[in-house]
């Protein structure tokens, strides 16, 4: 009897520490996701760098959040903006946004501008991804949010932007309050998510309801010597003014209405008529002294002491800074869905890791930007593991850059928790990507095209780890071939030594050999069939540059030139 007890006390026992250590990982979890937002609260994208500069205007209509601006404004993290311009942000940004809202679509070109570096964010925002793609019902619901949101979502712009005249301030001010009040509203309707990333964004919106400025969107306002105050906030002690966001307050209706009466005294007459003549006209006069004070001197002093000083509680309100944020990252995840379903081509949601050494494995890759409007874009197999390096050779216009470009693209969307265009993939998270495409000197560099060059691949050799990718197009160009393959095989061998992943695109082969030789490394060329590209990448190097077919293909192949100069009689017959 007395072991059966102890037995059922021990299970009991280990069920409740089973309860307390799942309560302890969901609460720890909660915990990171909401120090995440925090994070991003304290970088405050929506609120202060849009105060800051403008990232989104909503008076240019179809163009209210500049990819352009943003990466003009945002610091260099993981990648930097030389090579987001190479591999075509504003494109790719272009080809992932089905955002329905402006902060939406604001937050979505931060992530791929400075994608989050932690690994946990990115699981979070994958599990809330397959959740949302998922659940048809909190899908639609979070739609309906997101469209009711976006209809107002350019008068709290209004408001927030300052875009607002004192003299027309009433209106802008009741159209951005009735907007926050239909998002508080809106939120509630939409169902409790089940995984933690997308039950903590909502959660942040409907938290702006416990805030003072909460109090003060939903009105009455009350001007006090210490301030603005909600109705909650304010005592006996700190009495204040109603703020009535309208041009013809008491100082109008008041006397206006004694008027009347007086002059309906008058007229009937049920008062003495000189006296009430004599109150009509003096009420009349202060009527018209209100009315005057309403158009043209009530606007300006509503506007200083109590316009603004709403917009900028709110701008200082971390609360609904954290809202903002919050629908804004709902929006990113729903524009990955509608990414995934407008796809002609298989996506999936790759594994992630954080080893200590980069690697990227895709079965079927495609082109992001490319693929969408190309059903028959041609996939490759990508396997960026052991060798640390690849070399890809083949001639122009036959894929290579396409080929980094993609590898490139996809590791963004991977580390921002977007579907990737594959069919399998399996990605390391990286810290710092890189990709070095040729340049050409200026007047401002001494050292010329070589000079100019070496200094980008210098940059890039002193900045990558083990867990970067750094792709090179051409390196050591401007100098003679031997000095050339000779800087080369010692710039190769200083990234090998790294263990980063380095990718080649040169037309090389000699230099590539070199490694060949040694066994070190991996091969890729362009494929070709009947003399023209397949866009697919294969084992092995390409020995002929395939320069006749680039010529002929642009017209400038040596049958060009001899028919051009007999033809202006440059060069005679014989």
């Amino acid at each position: 009897m007395l072991l059966a007890i102890i037995v059922i006390l021990w299970n009991i026992n280990g069920v409740i520490l089973c309860l307390l250590s799942g309560a302890l990982s969901m609460g720890a979890f909660y915990f990171f996701i909401w120090r995440c937002m925090e994070k991003v609260d304290s970088e405050k994208l929506i609120i202060e760098l849009n105060f800051r500069n403008e990232v989104i205007n909503e008076r240019l209509e179809g163009n209210e959040v500049s990819s352009e601006k943003m990466l003009e404004l945002l610091p260099e993290t993981v990648i930097d903006k030389r090579t987001l311009e190479t591999i075509e942000i504003h494109k790719l940004f272009k080809s992932l946004d089905y955002t329905k809202t402006f902060v939406g679509a604001a937050h979505l070109c931060h992530s791929l501008i400075n994608p989050p570096e932690s690994i946990e964010l990115v699981y979070a925002k994958q599990d809330a991804f397959c959740e949302l793609a998922a659940n048809v019902n909190l899908q639609k619901a979070i739609k309906e949010f997101l469209v009711g949101f976006h209809e107002g979502e350019a008068d709290i712009f209004t408001f927030l932007n300052a875009h607002i005249h004192p003299m027309t301030a009433y209106g802008d001010y009741k159209k951005a309050m009735r907007a926050i009040e239909k998002m508080m509203t809106l939120v509630k309707k939409i169902p409790q998510p089940e995984t933690v990333y997308l039950d903590s964004m909502v959660k942040t919106i409907k938290s702006f309801n416990r805030s003072i400025t909460r109090e003060l969107v939903e009105g009455p306002v009350y001007r006090t010597l210490s301030g603005l105050k909600a109705r909650s906030d304010k005592t006996i002690f700190n009495p204040g003014l109603r703020f009535y966001p309208t041009r013809l307050g008491i100082g109008f209706w008041g006397p206006g209405l004694s008027a009347l009466f007086f002059l309906a005294g008058w007229l009937i007459p049920f008062m003495n008529p000189p006296k009430a003549l004599v109150l009509c006209l003096l009420f009349t006069m202060m009527t018209a002294g209100g009315g005057l004070y309403g158009l043209l001197i009530k606007p300006i002093i509503d506007y200083e002491t109590a316009i603004l000083p709403v917009r900028e509680m709110l701008l200082e309100s971390n609360r609904f800074g954290s809202a903002l944020e919050a629908v804004a990252a709902i929006d990113e995840l729903l524009s990955f869905v509608r990414f995934a379903e407008n796809m002609p081509h298989p996506t999936t949601i790759p594994e992630i890791t954080n080893e200590s050494s980069h690697f990227f494995v895709a079965r079927g890759l495609r082109n992001p930007i490319s693929a969408r409007d190309e059903p028959g874009f041609v996939p490759n197999d990508v396997n960026l593991t052991n060798a640390r390096m690849t070399f890809i050779t083949g001639p122009n216009s036959g894929g290579k850059t396409t080929y980094c470009k993609t590898i490139v693209q996809n590791q963004l969307l991977a580390q921002i928790g977007a579907p990737v265009v594959a069919s399998a993939a399996m990605i390391n998270m990286a810290d710092h990507i890189t990709y070095q495409a040729p340049s050409f000197d200026s007047l401002a560099d001494n050292e010329g095209r070589f000079g100019t060059e070496l200094k980008v691949t210098r940059d890039i050799f002193y900045s990558v780890t083990p867990r970067s990718l750094a792709i090179l197009d051409e390196i050591a160009e401007g100098t003679t071939t031997n000095e050339k393959i000779t800087l080369s095989v010692d710039i190769m061998n200083g990234f090998l030594a790294i263990g980063n992943n380095t990718m080649l695109v040169t037309h090389s082969h000699e230099l590539v050999d070199r490694f060949c030789e040694q066994g070190q490394g991996q091969y890729l060329h362009v494929e070709f069939k009947d003399d023209k590209p397949t866009h697919k990448m294969v084992p092995g190097i390409s020995r002929d540059s395939h320069a006749h077919r680039v010529a002929e293909k642009i017209g400038f192949s040596p049958l060009d030139i001899e028919n051009y100069l007999r033809e202006k009689g440059y060069k005679t017959e014989g």
